[in-house]
């Protein structure tokens, strides 16, 4: 037995409609990691199903998968791409991937090719991108064939924090010197944070005469929190997409005094029962879960004892009827994947890109 890995597709949908509000042309899908752990050939069809045309990865080895399952989207490769990889490069061309060129070596070899391109800028990540007050300078001369103008909120997820409005202002004014010589350039800045920010305060717009913007969006689409606290105001509406369940292996009567799991980190206060699942960190579930995280089954909740095994977690299920091969959740619809993620000191990003391949993955519509 392997625990089962659900991945709600009509979720995603609804996720993906709240987002773009009927207008899916404004709006990629970020798909790396294999759409986040979720696996990009179903993720990445639903969403082509439901309208979206231009999506984001992070390798061009991501993108050639991606191009194999769709044919006809547009797919930007975020690493750019390596003047010292002339086989990388030819992917790129071979596969009809569009790189999101970040540094003006990379600018001054791509052109050679004449073929599609992003421009990425920093507007204050301190990460990628070109230098924001002098790209249109930096790149005068090269025969580039950009169409969207790239760049990252750093702190979308503190909607209102000012430092989000000082980033739309300097890539608009990168984009006003670029547009001279680029006239059908877009723009490209939020995330899901930033995308729901920009859809609650307009003041946050990036303005323009005909300006076209391409959100970006993936934490989302995937049910995860963008916010940091105090903006779960804005997604509300989204629903969770991924369910992640344990079988039970054995149950067993404990008494008090009983210890738990290695390092015996957790005595059993009184006498109960205790069902064993079958999954473990080694699996995705986080090792900080240990007599901390929870599971669900049958309308309660259960406390998670003792440490988690690589392959095996403990449950306190008391009173409740548990046998063997019974279900129970550890992430879902009753325990999200925000909640797993604040246990593990951690985000939502590291639990989704962390969950195990050898999970049982489930596709499910409802």
């Amino acid at each position: 037995m392997t625990g089962r890995l659900t991945i709600n597709l009509s979720a995603l949908a609804h996720n993906y409609a709240q987002f773009h509000r009927g207008s899916p042309a404004q709006f990629a899908a970020v798909v790396k990691a294999d759409s986040y752990g979720l696996g990009v050939e179903a993720v990445a069809k639903k969403l082509w199903d439901e309208g979206c045309r231009e999506f984001f990865v992070a390798f061009t080895s991501e993108g050639s998968a991606l191009r194999r399952v769709l044919g006809e989207a547009k797919i930007y490769v975020l690493a750019g791409v390596s003047p010292k990889s002339e086989e990388a490069v030819q992917a790129l061309l071979a596969d009809r991937l569009i790189p999101v060129l970040n540094t003006l070596e990379q600018c001054r070899y791509w052109a050679n090719t004449q073929a599609p391109a992003a421009l990425h800028v920093d507007t204050g990540m301190s990460r990628l991108g070109m230098a924001v007050d002098s790209v249109a300078q930096d790149i005068s001369g090269l025969n580039l064939n950009i169409d969207l103008l790239v760049s990252h909120y750093a702190r979308a997820d503190e909607f209102e924090h000012s430092f989000n409005a000082l980033q739309s202002q300097r890539l608009n004014a990168a984009y006003s010197a670029l547009r001279a010589h680029y006239p059908t350039l877009r723009l490209s800045l939020a995330n899901s944070a930033g995308s729901l920010t920009l859809q609650a305060n307009q003041a946050l717009k990036i303005q323009g005469d005909g300006l076209s913007h391409l959100d970006r969006v993936g934490i989302g689409l995937y049910g995860g929190h963008p916010f940091s606290a105090g903006g779960s105001q804005h997604n509300k509406a989204l629903k969770p997409v991924v369910g992640l369940y344990g079988q039970v292996l054995q149950v067993r009567q404990v008494a008090a005094g009983t210890p738990v799991g290695y390092g015996s980190t957790h005595i059993m206060p009184k006498a109960s029962r205790l069902a064993v699942l079958d999954v473990g960190y080694a699996d995705g579930l986080p090792r900080l879960l240990s007599n901390n995280g929870r599971a669900y089954f049958a309308g309660e909740y259960c406390a998670i004892v003792g440490r988690i095994s690589m392959d095996a977690t403990i449950v306190d299920v008391g009173d409740l009827e548990v046998a063997e091969g019974d279900w129970f959740e550890l992430m879902g619809a009753q325990i999200s994947v925000d909640e797993v993620a604040s246990q593990a000191q951690t985000i939502t990003f590291e639990i989704l890109t962390g969950l195990s391949r050898r999970l049982t993955k489930v596709y499910i519509e409802d």
